[in-house]
Formats: C-alpha cells, structure tokens, sequence
C-alpha cells in the first residue's frame, strides 16, 4: 500500500514538473489565435496586427484563425473547448458580455474563460448611402416614427457592439428598426451600398474609408467624443440621446485554468507591444484608443459590460433573433 501511495506521488511530481517546465517554455510550438468574425473587420485586423507582433517578441508563430458566426460566440465556444495550456488563445471583445446577457453563449464566460488583456476600444459611426434622404440623426427618428415606416439596420451579427449601437438607439428613441445580420462585415457594407438596408452602425476601420470615396455618408458617432477624422460630425450624445456611449472594446481571452505563468508571459507581452511608436501609430490608424489592464482589469469591464447590456435586456424587454 505504501509503495503504490508512492508510486501514485512520484507520478503527480513529475506531471506537475512538466507542467511547470511546459509553462516556463512557453511558447515552444506555434499558437493559435481564434477571430469570430469574417477577414477584414476591426476584430481581424486588431488579431492580425498583435499576432505578427507576439510572433516577433515571444520566437513562435501565433497563426490567426476566422471562425466566423453567431455574433463571435462560434470562436469563443470553440475557445472553451480547446487545451488550457495557452497555445490557443483569442481576440475576444465586448460582445462576450453583451451575448451573456441576451443569454446566447453556450458557455459561461466567467468560468470558462480567462480574460488576459485588455487591448484597445472604437466607437462605431452611424452611416447612410450617399443618396439616402437622411441628413441628420433627427432625420432618421421623424422617418422611423411614421405609422407605416419600415426602416432597416445592418450589423455583422447579433450581439456584437454594430448590432448592440442599432438596439440601444431603438431603446432611446422609441422607434421599431428593424436588425438585418450578415455573416460579417463586408456583405452588410454592400447591402448598404446597394441600399437594400438603410443604415448601418459601422467600425470607423471599416467605414471611414467608405466615406471618404464617397459610396457612404456619415451622421453620428457612438462615442460620447467627436473622432478626429469628422470633426464637424456630432456624437449621438450631442443628438439628443444623452449617455448614448457603445463601441467596441478588444480583450485577448484564453480557456479557464492556462497557467499563470504563460499568462503573465502573454499579459507583459501585450504590454511591451502597447508600448511601442509602432502600436500607436496602428491604433491611430484604425480609429481606436489603446486599453491597458491585465486579467483582473479585463475580467471587471467585462462584467461591467454584461451589467450594463443585462440591464437593458431587463428593462426594455428586448427580444434578439
């Protein structure tokens, strides 16, 4: 009996050493890093750039994968599913708080996930086709009023903040648009185009360039400020809907129980990168601000972000397809 109680305790010490050791390794093989959105959106891009740049600081590759649907839950499901081990990470957002509270995560976000930093936030921007008779964001609530109005919002999906700006505004001004998903970004932008939708809470990433060619107009920003690249354009806030504050805001998660050890080693990575000339100037050029915190820091805005959605939910008695 004693020798199989020492044979069971020699086992355990020599897992738990290679557990130690594997972490202290990390990372030793390539890392896979989850998207729950289609190429092209601020999600990827944001992926994408802090991939290439853990790839230079930590000596492995960190390999981006589009698993697009479900408002970004199909990536963040498959998230909880993968090995704790920190070799399959994801950027994660916002909309893991706000699905939370529409109750359409087949996972529980607190338990399952482990938020490691907070990354960077946007505003979204209100935009209408270039011919749209709406010239203003009175405009669009005096039109939506009208007992046979029937006007339509695009987003990239339930649940993420394009979707959630369209939802709020409906609360605020007491009018029935109505949601139009796509499976990402770049197919609600061509709807909008064509006019088969008539506006859109888009990404500044995304729309801005659109705006600037012409093929689309700006009315509002979401933000409680004014972007730099439309100075002369007022925020929602300003609209008369006092408090109107949604964007999107980037947190690398990973599964529950990665060691702490390679979160750290990721966390002070981040850190580094969002330190950089380099990193500034890409945040800049895509619209965003740039957030800092580690895990406790990213774990407490998310819970303030299902908070805050979970509250709306509640008093508004919002039903989401």
């Amino acid at each position: 009996m004693l020798l199989k109680k020492c044979l069971i305790g020699a086992v355990l010490a020599v897992a738990a050493l290679g557990t130690a050791q594997a972490a202290g390794d990390y990372p030793n093989k390539p890392v896979r890093v989850y998207v729950g959105f289609a190429p092209g959106g601020a999600t990827d891009l944001l992926a994408r750039y802090y991939a290439d740049q853990l790839s230079r600081r930590l000596g492995q590759t960190f390999i981006v994968e589009n698993r697009a649907g479900a408002g970004g839950n199909v990536a963040i499901q498959a998230l909880t599913q993968a090995a704790p081990d920190g070799y399959t990470i994801a950027m994660g957002a916002n909309y893991i708080a706000s699905n939370a509270a529409m109750k359409r995560n087949a996972y529980d976000w607190e338990t399952q996930l482990q938020p490691v930093s907070l990354i960077a936030s946007t505003p979204n921007i209100l935009v209408v086709p270039p011919n749209s008779p709406f010239q203003s964001v009175d405009d669009v609530i005096k039109a939506a009023k009208k007992p046979d109005a029937f006007l339509t919002f695009g987003s990239a999906g339930v649940g993420s903040s394009i979707h959630l700006s369209g939802e709020l505004f409906k609360a605020m001004t007491d009018t029935q648009l109505t949601h139009v998903p796509y499976k990402g970004v770049t197919s609600a932008e061509v709807a909008l185009m064509a006019g088969d939708i008539d506006m859109m809470f888009g990404s500044p990433s995304n729309e801005v360039p659109l705006v600037q060619s012409g093929k689309l107009r700006v009315l509002a920003i979401t933000g409680l400020e004014r972007m730099k690249v439309f100075p002369d354009t007022p925020t929602l806030d300003e609209s008369g809907l006092k408090g109107f504050n949604v964007g999107a805001s980037y947190v690398l998660v990973a599964p529950a129980n990665v060691p702490t050890e390679v979160m750290d080693r990721l966390h002070t990575a981040i850190e580094e990168i969002n330190a950089t000339d380099e990193t500034t100037a890409f945040t800049d050029r895509i619209y965003a601000t740039p957030m800092r915190g580690g895990p406790a820091e990213a774990k407490a805005f998310l819970q303030s972000e299902y908070q805050k959605w979970a509250k709306l939910v509640e008093e508004t008695n919002l039903k989401f397809d």
